[in-house]
Order: structure tokens, then sequence, then C-alpha cells
């Protein structure tokens, strides 16, 4: 598309001629040349029938992970034969990804042969984000003609931000123990619990004979029990922690679902039998998944679990970026204000039912869990429900690991508070036996899971 600017000099021209010749004032005709010189340089300096540049445009990593910085940077080559005065460019990025240094814009001169770059970075969020081709601008020298073409870029066009661990570096958290967990009560094993008076029935090959050949009475040694136990993995997809800290982010209930399936492969890796489930999802999202409980539940004994589980995180990871807003963390102290000070229905977040106890969605889980189950809460805890399902569940005697994306930023005061009320819950949530994982978003999701793992199958 080519723009001409030259029609203000050409009418400032006859104008000014028109006037002179009218009223024979030769200042006026003089005055013509002036307008006259520009229309003249304007259709001397034209912009060529083509823009003859190559762009290419390349990712610092194709695969990143959620929350990652991505650095995008962007070539130009002058392949034709004139001097590109003022090319303009700008790169085609998905509206989806926020970009955070640099600018996806260029403003260069640019000789035959010549070449330069621009970079900038993004923040990559789940899913795969084709980037548009590149539109560029030339100007004519004299500004009064432009022409505007959108260039195929080559190399890198789609950012692929997949949840793929299968290669994850987790392997130093090895499982000690295979599907089986130690506990506090006798029977059949290989470490040694306790001894008991001999009962007709017992195993003869668990009478202590040297305590009879000393004492001459018969006891019955008992080895600590092995049972095994299934990981169930809780993601918090509230609306409450539908939020991020800064604008283009991935948010809190977004980084809770990916958490979880990332915990999920390492389990499934190691041998491991892990359950899914979540709150906060409308039931009419997951069709079969639900049950009468208004639970997503998916079970290892489930031919297709892992498919279902994909099904699940996924649903979940879409469900978490709907109507994310940075402002939306001030909301939810605003939220928890609010819901003390009336006697109304608590809005969502707050987990405390009329008579004091535990609300319907924590009964509805605990009714769900199995018995000797460990459990793994993924949650931003930006409100007490966390603390009050962890205590629910320390009262049953579950095993549990919360591991906790952190998005509150300090960026403004209200930010600081709820970043201080979250620290709080975690100190609560540790008070009762909880083992916790607070995931700084400037380290690796590794990390923080690796400290899960510990915790998890390597016991505390």
């Amino acid at each position: 598309m080519t723009r001409q600017r030259w029609d203000v000099g050409l009418l400032g021209t006859l104008a000014l001629t028109g006037f002179g010749l009218l009223y024979a004032n030769g200042t006026l005709l003089v005055a013509a040349a002036i307008p006259l010189t520009y229309v003249l340089y304007g259709t001397l300096s034209r912009v060529p029938a083509t823009i003859d540049v190559a762009v290419e445009r390349s990712f610092d990593q194709p695969a990143p992970r959620p929350g990652e910085t991505v650095t995008v940077t962007l070539s130009v080559e002058n392949t034709g034969e004139r001097v590109l005065t003022d090319l303009r460019l700008i790169d085609g990025v998905p509206p989806e990804l926020a970009v955070t240094d640099g600018s996806p814009r260029a403003c260069v001169s640019l000789t035959p042969g010549a070449e330069t770059t621009c970079t900038y970075t993004v923040v990559a969020k789940r899913g795969q984000y084709d980037f548009d081709d590149p539109v560029v601008r030339l100007r004519s020298l004299a500004a009064t003609e432009s022409r505007t073409e959108s260039i195929p870029a080559d190399g890198d066009v789609t950012l692929s931000c997949a949840n793929t661990v299968r290669d994850a570096p987790l392997r130093d958290a090895t499982i000690p123990r295979a599907g089986t967990l130690p506990t506090d009560t006798g029977g059949s094993g290989l470490e040694f619990y306790a001894t008991r008076q001999y009962q007709p029935g017992d195993p003869m090959n668990r009478v202590d004979w040297r305590h009879y050949a000393k004492t001459g009475t018969f006891v019955t040694v008992q080895y600590r029990q092995e049972q095994s136990i299934r990981t169930v993995i809780v993601v918090d997809a509230r609306r409450v922690g539908r939020v991020t800290a800064r604008p283009g982010y991935p948010t809190g209930a977004e980084l809770s679902a990916y958490a979880g399936e990332r915990l999920y492969d390492a389990l499934e890796d190691a041998g491991l039998p892990a359950s899914v489930t979540a709150v906060g999802v409308d039931e009419g999202r997951l069709d079969g998944l639900v049950g009468p409980d208004g639970l997503p539940w998916v079970d290892p004994e489930d031919g297709a679990h892992a498919g279902h589980a994909r099904r699940v995180f996924g649903e979940l990871q879409t469900i978490a970026d709907e109507n994310a807003e940075s402002t939306a963390l001030a909301d939810v102290s605003e939220q928890r204000a609010s819901s003390r000070q009336t006697d109304a229905e608590p809005p969502d977040g707050v987990a405390v039912a009329a008579d004091g106890g535990p609300d319907e969605r924590i009964r509805r889980l605990l009714a769900r869990l199995p018995p000797n189950a460990q459990i793994v809460v993924c949650s931003p805890v930006l409100d007490e429900w966390p603390v009050e399902l962890t205590r629910s569940l320390s009262v049953r005697g579950y095993s549990q690991v919360v591991v906790s994306p952190d998005v509150t930023d300090a960026a403004t005061v209200g930010q600081r508070i709820l970043g201080a009320s979250r620290r709080r819950a975690l100190d609560e949530i540790e008070r009762t036996g909880a083992a916790t994982v607070s995931w700084n978003l400037d380290q690796p999701i590794d990390t923080a899971l690796e400290r899960s793992l510990a915790h998890l199958i390597g016991g505390r």
C-alpha cells in the first residue's frame, strides 16, 4: 500500500501563483517557488515499487514454561539495491503475550546488504501462540510517500508453552519405598515394631523362640505395618486465585494447575499412583469426570486416567486464565474484609460455614479422599480456604504438602499487605503439620517440585 503526501505542496504552489498573477505581486510569485521545490523534491524522492527486505525471527527458548520470559530477536536485512532511508517495522506479537522489556518496533536506515536487529522479551503463557508477519513501512526521504507491506518472517513463528515434563530433572528425588508407607500400627512387615502375648492362631514363624527359651512364655513379634498409599493432587482453581501480579503474567490458579500437572507427571514417572481433583470448576465444563458431589475426580484405577488427567489440567489452565486482572489482588483483600462484616453468604474463597465448621466444598472433598492418602494442595493461598482445608486434613491424620506459587508482587501497598497475609497463612498451614513449598516465580518450577517430592516421597 502506497501513500503520497505532496498534494498540499502542489495546492500551495498553485494558490500562491494564482494570487501573484491576480494581484501582480512579485513577492507571491517568488514565494510560490518554496512549495514548488517541495513538490519537485517529493517527486524525485520516491519509494521503490517493492520493499526488498528479509526478516527473520528467533526465540531464545521455543518451548518455555509458564511465567518464564522469552527473548525474541527480529533481524531485518536490506536485500535490494537502494538505500532504505526511513524503514519502520513492528512485529506481530500475539495479544495474549505481554512485552516486558524492549520493544517489537524499530525505525532504521539500511544501505544495500546491511542488517539490523531488535530484541524484546515476552512472558510465556500456557498454550501455542502464532506470531503474525511483521509489518514494514518505508517512507521516502522527503516523507511525502510511504509504502506498507506485511513481510513473511523466516525462523520461529510459534511459541509453544507446553507442560511436558518427561525430561524434568527430578531424578534426585527418587522414591525410597515403592508405593508403600510405614504406619504406627503393628502387623506383617519387615521392620520390628513390638511384641505382644501369644494368641492362638498366630503364625509360628512370628513366635519369639529366644524369649521362650529364656522365660518359658510365648510372645508374638509384630513388625511395622506397611500400607499402600495414594497421592491425591488437589488444585485450587477458585475465582479468588485467578489474579496476576502484573498484566500478561499467568494467574495464581493457572500456576497452581501447572504445578499440579508437573507433579502428577513426576509421580507417574516414579511409579506412584496419583489421583487428581480440583475445586472451583463448573460441573458442566468436565462432563463425564464430575461426580454427584460436583468434584472432578481422576483415579489411577481408571484405564484412561492419564488422558482424563490431561483433560482436567487443560480445563483448569483455561478457566484459570479467564478474566484475569492485575488489580484483582487488591479486590481479594476487600472481599475478605467484607465477608467478616456481614452475615450474608460469604463470597468465593471464604471457607467457614455458619456453624463454624469447614465449608461444603471441604466436606465434599473430605468425603471423597481415600484412607492412607497423601494430599498435595496446589494453591496460591490468597485467602483462608487453604488454611481451613489443611486443618481439616490434619485432624483426620492425612500427610500433606502445600505447593503455593507466589503471585503477590510488591509493586503497590495493597499487594504488599496481601503478601504479608499470604505468609501468615502459610505459617498457619505449617502449624497444622503440613509441609509448605512456596514457589517464587523467579525460580524454575523444578526447584519447587524437587522440594515438594522430598517432602512427599522422602519423608519430612
